[in-house]
């Protein structure tokens, strides 16, 4: 579920002026960051990051995903809502649906599983044509309807792709960050498939990897063009790391690459 910004910010208001601290010891406390930070947080304009939420949910003895999300039940109720059930649970079966989640330890995030559950408990507050997206995959970050997709488990989207997928929305403590970027990669994809350049896209996306990742710097033996993704699940070792001269010569030569793709990309559309 989306944060609410503002409410975060309003939480975040209420342990600073718990422990009276100004907007300057407080950011100075909880990250090297100044007063006008604070004050962003607090009007909702964005979100600390995750160490830094850490640090203000252990000052309001409290966790970030309160931070983020305000309290679980609450959090519960608004996503009920959003799926538009039949009618509202009654106090006793949201009680029941929360001490079920507790027990089996489905937190903030994990919407899907959240309404798996409710519609195990409660079926008959679940409209029928969505029943049927979450009886597929009842422990999966995606619901799918099987008539419509027929994949077989050990495909590579099952086997592969998927977990990767889980792993970043679910278990990442960066999992708001990773949906955007994954969004936009997704939206690139898209937009992108019917040009011409678009077979270079997975050495632009491998260089520039290389670079953010810093495993320009380590010496890896893999040349292709083309990412395998399958090598994504692996843990990478990455050894012993080049001496600066020689980094700094990898990077001048990333970036004449880089240059000469999107010079192909300027081509085709000028």
């Amino acid at each position: 579920m989306k944060i609410d910004l503002k409410a975060t910010g309003n939480r975040i208001k209420e342990i600073r002026k718990q422990h009276n601290y100004s907007m300057a010891a407080f950011a100075n406390l909880v990250g090297n960051s100044s007063a006008s930070t604070v004050n962003n947080w607090e009007k909702g304009n964005n979100l600390p990051k995750q160490a830094r939420l850490e640090k203000i949910a252990i000052l309001g003895n409290t966790t970030a995903d309160w931070l983020r999300y305000g309290d679980f039940n609450d959090y519960i109720k608004q996503l009920l809502a959003k799926a538009t059930l039949k009618k509202e649970l009654t106090e006793e079966q949201l009680d029941q649906l929360i001490a079920d989640l507790k027990k089996q330890k489905i937190t903030y995030s994990q919407d899907l599983k959240i309404l798996t559950l409710a519609n195990e408990l409660f079926p008959d507050l679940f409209e029928s044509s969505y029943l049927v997206g979450l009886s597929q995959q009842p422990t999966s970050l995606i619901a799918e309807d099987f008539t419509t997709y027929h994949i077989e488990k050990d495909a590579c989207y099952r086997a592969d792709i998927l977990p990767i997928i889980e792993d970043l929305l679910h278990d990442s403590p960066q999992k708001e960050i990773n949906a955007s970027i994954l969004f936009i990669v997704f939206n690139l994809l898209k937009r992108a498939e019917h040009s011409n350049e678009f077979l270079t896209i997975p050495e632009i996306l491998t260089l520039l990897s290389d670079v953010i990742t810093d495993d320009i710097a380590y010496q890896h033996t893999s040349t292709s063009k083309v990412v395998d993704y399958t090598e994504l699940i692996k843990k990478r070792t990455k050894g012993k790391r080049l001496s600066d001269k020689t980094v700094k010569k990898k990077y001048v030569q990333t970036k004449t690459t880089l240059e000469a793709l999107l010079d192909q990309f300027y081509s085709e559309y000028h």
